[in-house]
């Protein structure tokens, strides 16, 4: 993962956790390293398929693309951009908001959509089989 990047996995708190409180304990032991310094703010982990589903919609991916590759500077712009409604733009960035994945930078009169921490790409990690599904059957949802 690099330092501009937004990585969003599925069913692997546990893991983040584990990594979390390693990079903690290098950093008491007065080790310096760029593990230390990665930003939980570039991290998010969903634990449900439901907003798995909810983030994986073509109309979502789209307007993530957008943001990435034009880096629209209104919510506007973003619509024109993808060629969809404004209203629709607005509903879906709000989505991706409450999901974690866009934030909206507010310094002029306008807000602009951007991927959480400023980032400028994103790493989806999804595993099979998940934690205490070894025997390769789908958990119950």
């Amino acid at each position: 993962m690099t330092e501009s990047t937004l990585k969003i996995t599925f069913r692997q708190a546990d893991e983040h956790r584990t990594a979390a409180r390693e990079r903690l304990e290098e950093a008491e032991a007065g080790g310096s390293s760029d593990e230390i310094e990665q930003d939980v703010r570039r991290i998010v982990n969903f634990e449900e398929f439901d907003d798995i589903d909810w983030l994986m919609r073509r109309s979502n991916l789209e307007l993530i693309e957008a943001i990435v590759t034009q880096h629209p500077e209104s919510i506007r712009q973003a619509a024109a951009v993808v060629d969809r409604d404004y209203r629709e733009v607005h509903r879906n960035l709000k989505e991706l908001e409450a999901l974690g994945v866009v934030e909206f930078d507010q310094a002029s009169q306008s807000k602009t959509p951007k991927l959480r921490g400023g980032v400028d790409n994103i790493d989806f990690s999804i595993r099979f089989p998940m934690d205490g599904d070894s025997n390769g059957t789908t958990a119950a949802v």
